[in-house]
Parts: C-alpha cells; structure tokens; sequence
C-alpha cells in the first residue's frame, strides 16, 4: 500500500511538473510574439477610448464617468487602473493589462481541456489555437472587453469544473465569484451560472436541495447585474447607451415572426462559418476515422446534411468576411478610418476569401454534427458505475447555447459584430474534444497531424501579422494626426482622423448619423482626412509609410486636404 501511495504521489507530482512545463511553454510564446509585435502606442483602438477614459477619471480622482459604454466593464476598468498606478494613466499599460489576461486565459483553458480528458498534446494544441485566433490575438493589443470576458470566463470554468469533479465547495465558490468579474466585464457573464446550475444538477441529480442550489446560483448572477445597474442609476452615471443589446434582445416582438425566420437561419450559417474556420484546425488534428464515428445516427447525419445544403445555396453569392469590425480585406482591425470603414472604398481579395469561406463551410458542417452528437450526450441518462465528464459537456454546451442566442438575434437585426464569436471559440474547441474522445479510438495519423499543424501555423501567421499590421498603421495614423495638430495647428473640429480620434477629442452623444449632413464620427468641419487611400474631392498633401508583414510590404497613411466645396460627407 505505502509502495502503492508512493506510485501516485510521483504520478501526481510528474503530471503536475509536465503541466506547469506547458504554461511555461505557453506564457513565453506569448510573451516572444508580443516581443515582436510590438504594443508600444499612446493611443486608443476601437472602443477603448470610451473604457480608457474611466480609468483616467478614477486615476484623477474624478470618479467613475462612463460614456458611450453597453458593457458592464466596471471589473475591466479597475484591472486597467491597478496597471496604471505605478506610473501613471497609459494607453500601454492598459494594453499590458489586456495582454496579461490573455496569457492567463490561455493557461486556465490549457487547464480546463485537461479537465475535459485531453491528452497533453492535444490540450496544448487547443490552447495554442485560442491564442492565436485572430480576435483573440490582435483585441488581446486593445483595451477592449472582448478578450478580458473570455479569459476570466475561463478562468472561472476551469475551477468549475474542478468544483464539481473534486467536490470541492471552496473550487465552486473560486469560479462562482470569478463568474461575477466576467459579468461585471460583459452583461453575458450571466450564461455561466446558468450553465453551471444545469451542469451541476445533471450530476447531483433533481432533488430538492440540488434545485434549491442552482436556483440560488442563477438568482446570485441575476442579483449582481440588477445591483449594477441600480448603483449606476442611483449615482447617475448610467449611459444612454448601456445595454441597449440586451433590450432589443428582451424585446421578442422585433425579431419573431415567420418573415424571419429565413433571416434567422441564414445568421447561423454566418457564425456557423466563422466557428467552422476557427475550429479547422482542431478537425484536422482529431482526424477523419473519429469524425467517421460521429456519423452513426441517421436522423442527425441528415439534419446536417440539410444544413449542408442550405448553407451552400446561401454561400454560393456570400464570401467572407459576413460580419463588420475585426476582420477586413487582407487584415485585422477594425480599420476605422472613413475610406474603410464608412466609404468601403478597400476592395478585398476575392479569390483568398473564397478559399476561406469553403474552409468554414467545411468547418461549419462538422461542427454542426458534432453539436447534435453533444446535444445527445448531454440529455443521455448517466451509466450507473461508468465514470463521465458529462457535467463538463453540460456546463460548455449550456453555455454556448445560452450565449448563441442573443448573438443569433443580434445578427438577424444586423447589430452584431464579428468579435462578438471569440467566446464560442474555446467553447467549441472543448465540446469537440468532449464529443469525440469517446467515439472511436485510435489518433490521428502523421499525415493528418502534419496538415493540422500547418494550418495552425498559417493561422497563428495570419493573426501574428494581422495584429502587427494593426498597430503599425494605427501609428502611422497618430503621427501624422498629431503633426497636423502640432505643425499646422489645425483644430481637431476640422479634422476626420477616423473613430477613435473623433471620439476622443470631440465625443457628442446628441451628434447623430445625419445631423447637419455631418459624418456621424462626430465631426466638425473636416476639411481635412486622414485615410488609407485617395478619396473623391480631396488631394493628398502628405504621406505617411508603415511597415507590413502581410503583402504589400509598405502601406501609406494619408493625410489629405477638401478640394471640393464642402458639403455631407
């Protein structure tokens, strides 16, 4: 016996050495690909010039003021302020905020594939494709919500997870309060404790105390967000805009109806897609011999054969990218400057996104299998004696499904933003990985996992330039804005230099789409722009080159000059 408890404890110890060696792994290849990124910058990307600014109103001891905000984010901004307090309110150091919790993100869902049963390699290989997504990577440089809610989601899944299979109250408790920072960051925060309370009542069972339990833990979400909102009330600080999603959401009557119901198919296809194309590399690494098994059932083979065809009549006039914001032409963004963004005068690659759209077509049709082969194993009666991580699969598929659906319907009333997906992503990965460990057995052979791991490096490739990109032009754009300013003494009124600019020098929640034929980016005069091409009644006065490591080599940032009279714009 002692030899025996000797044994495990070595095993155990050896396991734990073998796990932190592939954090370690995992932090320092962040770490070297941020090295060579680069984040340096004093300036705002996309929304987080609105997040960024309650930071240095705490900073400044003038409170809290949030503007133009729907999120939650009050977790976000004090994570953001700790990092500004050694040295003061930084754009950088926000940035670094967001890099460290995604470095954390990436080890907690190493942690939580693990959990699921994954191998070693097969964990790291997951944890590896989180990382390098391309909206995980390049809003991991920003100081955007989208990447701190997915990280301390899984950081709180992980623990879960652990809670459950370890019986450890103080485990759940741990992912419980970690629960309530991802939803003190993004209003669906509140899908973990739904599925966790489902997760746990198909393992304790439906007796009346479990009831009592997970009714008492989604009560608790649904308490901290209802305390959220009157505490901003009551201070007076609730923006205009502030959950405006959730409320068209809420409001069924808008969207139900048997008009929509096409439309409503077809923006599952859209994000079905963009799943499939993220996942891709997982499907090729698992290999065909277990996706072959998942082909068993007949009435499931053809409910996603009936998918298939739906999705390639409504693909055959569609081409990626389907949704606005992150992804663009042949790089990351959001690329907010007025050509791009408003004028859509950036004219994409039609043969690349063709390929790409056939990639997530494929994607898209595993995944649909494998999520009706999930849905099945997760209402399946448990085996007495048989020991099942089906809580797991409970607790992932519960929480895809519950935040599905309003993305689902943002789509369907074009409110949705492709980033809005970066959650699914680690979601599916771990369904997947669930669904399929069981199914036949065997690993894919070398041919399979060589092509799995070519295609995680062109992926890895794309996002690790596509995010240099980003940055390398976004500072091209600010030098040459801050030259105007400085050596010209233009007024920022009368300069377009893209959304964030415009927002952050002259933010007007009264200046609406059309108001005085204005731009809506809340501009003023705007004889001058700062753009990525030539644009009809300006001339460029001066040029500003970038470095690219997607072709073209160089890029050029504008500044450019009205020639024609002023009118809307």
């Amino acid at each position: 016996m002692a030899l025996l408890r000797n044994h495990r404890f070595r095993s155990n110890e050896g396991q734990q050495f073998t796990g932190l060696v592939a954090i370690m792994l995992l932090v320092g290849t962040w770490v070297m690909v941020a090295y060579f990124i680069n984040p340096r910058g004093e300036f705002p990307l996309a929304d987080d010039w609105a997040y960024a600014e309650a930071v240095r109103s705490l900073l400044r001891g003038g409170g809290l003021q949030l503007r133009e905000i729907s999120t939650n984010i009050i977790a976000q901004i004090v994570w953001g302020e700790l990092f500004c307090l050694p040295f003061g309110f930084s754009f950088i150091a926000l940035r670094i905020s967001t890099l460290t919790l995604g470095a954390v993100g990436v080890s907690a869902f190493y942690g939580l594939l693990r959990e699921a049963g994954a191998d070693r390699g097969t964990a790291l290989f997951g944890a590896l494709m989180l990382a390098f997504n391309p909206f995980y990577l390049v809003l991991s440089y920003t100081f955007m919500s989208d990447v701190p809610f997915t990280a301390v989601a899984l950081i709180s899944l992980y623990f879960l997870a652990r809670g459950m299979r370890r019986d450890s109250r103080l485990e759940v408790a741990t992912g419980l309060f970690l629960a309530c920072a991802a939803l003190l960051i993004r209003q669906p925060g509140l899908a973990i404790f739904m599925a966790f309370s489902l997760a746990y009542l198909k393992k304790s069972g439906f007796r009346l105390r479990n009831l009592l339990f997970a009714s008492v833990s989604v009560a608790f979400g649904g308490f901290v967000q209802v305390l959220w909102d009157r505490w901003m009330k009551y201070r007076h600080i609730l923006p205009a805009g502030h959950s405006l999603q959730a409320a068209s959401v809420l409001s069924p009557s808008s969207y139900i109806s048997w008009h929509a119901t096409e439309p409503f198919a077809a923006g599952l296809i859209v994000i079905s897609v963009y799943l499939g194309l993220f996942l891709f590399p997982l499907l090729l690494f698992i290999g065909p011999r277990r996706w072959a098994g998942l082909c068993r059932s007949r009435p499931l083979t053809l409910a996603t054969l009936v998918f298939a065809l739906f999705a390639s009549y409504k693909l055959s006039y569609w081409r990626m990218p389907l949704l606005p914001n992150v992804l663009y032409d042949l790089g990351l963004g959001p690329a907010t400057l007025r050509d791009a963004y408003l004028l859509r005068m950036r004219a994409a690659s039609t043969p690349f996104w063709f390929v790409v759209t056939y990639v997530g077509f494929v994607g898209a049709v595993v995944l649909i299998q494998a999520t009706f082969v999930a849905i099945g194993k997760a209402v399946k009666p448990l085996t007495p004696g048989k020991p099942e991580k089906r809580e797991l699969l409970v607790m992932l598929l519960a929480n895809g499904l519950i935040y599905l659906a309003p993305v689902a319907v943002l789509t369907l009333t074009n409110q949705a933003y492709d980033r809005y997906l970066l959650f699914l992503v680690p979601l599916g990965i771990g369904i997947i990985i669930l669904v399929v460990k069981d199914v036949s057995p065997g690993k894919p052979r070398f041919p399979v996992v060589l092509f799995a791991i070519a295609s995680l490096v062109l992926y890895s490739a794309f996002s690790i330039a596509g995010t240099h990109d980003y940055l390398s032009w976004n500072r091209a754009r600010w030098e040459a804005l801050d030259n105007l300013m400085t050596e010209q003494r233009l007024a920022a009124l009368n300069i377009d230099g893209g959304y964030e600019f415009n927002a952050s020098y002259h933010y007007d929640p009264k200046h609406g789409e059309t108001a005085g034929g204005r731009s809506y980016w809340w501009v003023g005069g705007a004889d001058f722009l700062v753009t990525f091409g030539p644009v009809p009644g300006f001339t460029e006065l001066r040029r500003y080159p970038y470095r690219r490591w997607i072709p073209p080599p160089r890029g050029n940032i504008l500044v450019l000059r009205r020639t024609a009279p002023s009118g809307p714009h």
